[in-house]
């Protein structure tokens, strides 16, 4: 029944991802030089509400999930050889002796070499997550009621063990494994796991100060697998539940840099592979591609330039996210495109923003 609780946390946190600067959370974590070619943008394209309907995607795609179905197969029957294979071969490490699981020790040996102001940083958010999963927590109760012959009623108790996804590629999210792993721990959750390739310094900070047990550096297919089958030897059990935000496909880069949409290879398929082990543990959701959706009328013309900054927050996660506004307004659908095109000319991410924007939409509604 805990299921039901942990996924609708998750979900309602998905829109904090989106007012993530709400939390104060602004690492340096990004490449500081833009894309060498930025696609000139002119802002959203605008729709009307009856095209809406062919913008729907399915979040599983069959290539997707034929190659996933291959890694979480192979994984399956011959667990952390099979892990240490592809995590080399799709870039998640550099050989198949390197380390495959960083400790609690790991952990606080990375965020003891963070700055004081870094470290204040993630214990203002993680306190800042933690009360609003408190809270939460406490609106669901167990209960028990007499009903003729008997009792009636419901129990509301936590997974055992929990496996919390946080994606690695073209930028560490610390932001993602605080709010899995430390909801996992407000619910009770006797054991954490996050997994996320490559991990970053702030990313093995952020797993030890949401009190994690253990890091799997792989990530994609390959650590789906890992968590919900688990891992003879590593410490890493099978989960019960697995949650984290996972795109249709991740890219390889090379050690030390980030590697733009050219030169994009698709190797990892979480969505598909979520779908995959569905049954064995529970999963939170099928995540398509980032998207974020405002909408506004007339009023809101004197915030067009935050607007904009809320879109091409999402626009620059990834080449496929969708940024999306839904106005009656002529007037602030222009001041909002305006403003997109003002903020590209300086934002360090443009060359994924303006690629995400081209595919974004705004729907212009009579009303």
């Amino acid at each position: 029944m805990f299921h039901t609780y942990f996924k609708s946390f998750y979900s309602i946190n998905r829109m904090l991802v989106v007012k993530c600067p709400i939390f104060g959370f602004t690492f340096e974590l990004r490449p500081k030089s833009r894309a060498s070619s930025i696609m000139t943008s002119t802002g959203l394209r605008t729709i009307r509400p009856e095209d809406v309907r062919a913008f729907a995607y399915d979040p599983v795609e069959p290539l997707a999930l034929e190659q996933a179905r291959s890694i979480v197969n192979d994984v399956k029957a011959r667990g952390e050889t099979a892990v240490r294979e592809h995590a080399v071969r799709l870039g998640d490490l550099p050989s198949t002796s390197a380390p495959l699981v960083y400790s609690r020790d790991d952990m606080k040996t990375a965020f003891d070499s963070l700055s004081i102001g870094e470290q204040k940083l993630l214990e203002r958010t993680k306190k800042r997550i933690e009360a609003f999963a408190i809270a939460q927590r406490a609106s669901i109760q167990s209960f028990s009621r007499a009903i003729p012959g008997g009792q009636a009623g419901q129990d509301v108790s936590p997974m055992q063990v929990a496996g919390c996804y946080a994606p690695g590629g073209r930028y560490p999210l610390p932001s993602s494994v605080l709010m899995t792993a430390l909801t996992a721990r407000v619910a009770g959750v006797s054991t954490v796991i996050v997994a996320s390739p490559r991990p970053a310094v702030a990313t093995l900070a952020a797993a030890y100060i949401s009190n994690a047990d253990l890091l799997l550096a792989v990530g994609g297919a390959q650590a789906v697998a890992a968590l919900a089958y688990g891992l003879d030897g590593t410490g890493i059990s099978a989960c019960d539940i697995i949650v984290g935000p996972g795109n249709k496909y991740s890219s390889i880069s090379q050690p030390g840099l980030f590697v733009f949409p050219a030169a994009h290879r698709i190797v990892r398929w979480v969505t598909a592979a979520k779908s995959l082990v569905y049954g064995k543990c529970a999963i939170d959701m099928l995540a398509g591609p980032s998207e974020c959706l405002v909408v506004a009328d007339a009023s809101a013309v004197v915030h067009a330039a935050t607007i904009a900054a809320d879109l091409l927050a999402q626009a620059e996660h990834d080449t496929a996210a969708v940024p999306i506004l839904v106005t009656d307004s002529t007037a602030l659908l222009d001041a909002v495109n305006a403003a997109i095109v003002d903020q590209l000319t300086t934002l360090p991410t443009a060359g994924t923003a303006a690629v995400s924007v081209a595919k974004g939409f705004a729907v212009l509604c009579p009303s």
